[in-house]
């Protein structure tokens, strides 16, 4: 009886030793395109191709599941041209109105503390949500920002 407590106690401590690191891999501390697509993908929207901006910053366009077409992009990023991870992640989207007018019109109209919502020029009206990743991001609220981002935007382009 003595040996099976000691195997299941070796076995009850092999299993916490390894917890740790199982944990910290839900966890990111950054990002690259492999775990924006990963992301979005987990939240049904569609990939539509992703790249680097001019500073070497990587971005994901994507679409969501009611069709909103949206980016993902990195901020303070660092590592290799192609191979960047950033530390924050820019999603953004755009509806094109008549006039600079109208934006600053439905401006006043929408009030969301989920997202950014202004005036990008030329009838632009921009939404946006930032995301940080300093001391990790658990994967799943990863997850749930996109799909927080997705839900308001959506909401704002069913009443333009």
């Amino acid at each position: 009886m003595k040996l099976g407590s000691i195997l299941v106690a070796g076995v009850l401590a092999l299993g916490l030793a390894f917890a740790g690191p199982a944990n910290a891999q839900t966890y990111l501390a950054d990002w690259g395109v492999a775990d924006m697509r990963a992301a979005l993908t987990a939240v049904n929207a569609t990939v539509t191709g992703d790249g680097a901006l001019s500073d070497g910053s990587p971005y994901v366009s994507a679409r969501s599941p009611g069709g909103l077409k949206f980016t993902v992009s990195g901020r303070v990023c660092e590592g290799p041209a192609g191979a960047k991870r950033c530390k924050g992640a820019l999603l953004e989207t755009r509806f094109t109105l008549d006039s600079d007018a109208q934006v600053e019109t439905r401006l006043k109209q929408f009030d969301f503390a989920a997202v950014s919502i202004t005036n990008g020029g030329d009838g632009d009206l921009l939404v946006s949500r930032y995301l940080i990743f300093d001391h990790g991001l658990h994967r799943e609220n990863l997850q749930i920002n996109i799909s927080v981002f997705t839900g308001v935007a959506e909401d704002i382009w069913g009443q333009l």
